[in-house]
């Protein structure tokens, strides 16, 4: 079962709706239903100087996921997506129910969070296997990480091909319930965590809740 708080948070429901919690059940059972999750990953070697991460003859510049690199080495990039059934149940709902469409959208999103941390996890204990610590997934739209970076991402993964995920003019992926990230590889551990957010002093971190 999805987290049924973190649905109504997408929502923006800071209170008991007892409508909208019904309207959630179905949602989920519905988003459940239609989704298929694949994702492509690759472990590959970095290097990252001043405000620019180099990862073979490719170079990201982004001062803020350098910093979030520093100290590593190497990197998965990850890509990740629900499948269009996603988009096809959204587009029915549209007509039939619109007022069901942010809720599907809510959680939706909540799912693919979920396979990405389940993913995260999987690599998580691949790194510990080799002595590594495994950084946040890193996502173009973060800080000053650009979005156009996506078409690196589908270059270096064969994203289209491998995993029927398409990438249009405005950087934006076809089915759109879809992700791609860059998760660092380093020998010592970071505080930076997802869990510790309400402790951190850094209030633009995109991994704040």
């Amino acid at each position: 079962m999805l987290d049924r708080k973190e649905v109504l948070r997408y929502l923006g429901c800071r209170t008991e709706n007892a409508l909208l919690e019904r309207m959630a059940v179905q949602a989920e059972k519905l988003v459940l239903q239609a989704a298929a999750p694949v994702h492509v990953f690759r472990r590959t070697a970095i290097r990252v100087e001043d405000d620019t991460t180099h990862v073979g003859t490719t170079a990201l510049v982004s001062r803020d996921l350098a910093a979030h690199l520093n100290g590593c080495r190497e990197v998965y990039l990850l890509a990740l997506t629900l499948g269009p059934g996603i988009d096809r149940l959204i587009r029915r709902s549209e007509v039939a129910d619109p007022p069901m469409v942010p809720v599907l959208q809510a959680c939706a999103a909540v799912y693919t969070e979920f396979c990405a941390d389940e993913i995260q996890k999987s690599l998580e204990a691949q790194a510990g296997r080799c002595g590594l610590y495994l950084r946040p997934r890193y996502s173009p739209g973060y800080g000053d990480f650009s979005l156009e970076n996506q078409r690196f991402f589908f270059d270096s993964l064969e994203i289209t091909k491998r995993i029927g995920v398409f990438l249009t003019d405005s950087f934006l992926m076809i089915p759109c319930k879809s992700i791609t990230a860059v998760l660092g590889l380093s020998e010592k551990g970071t505080q930076c965590h997802v869990g510790k957010c309400m402790s951190c002093k850094l209030n633009k971190c995109p991994f704040r809740k």
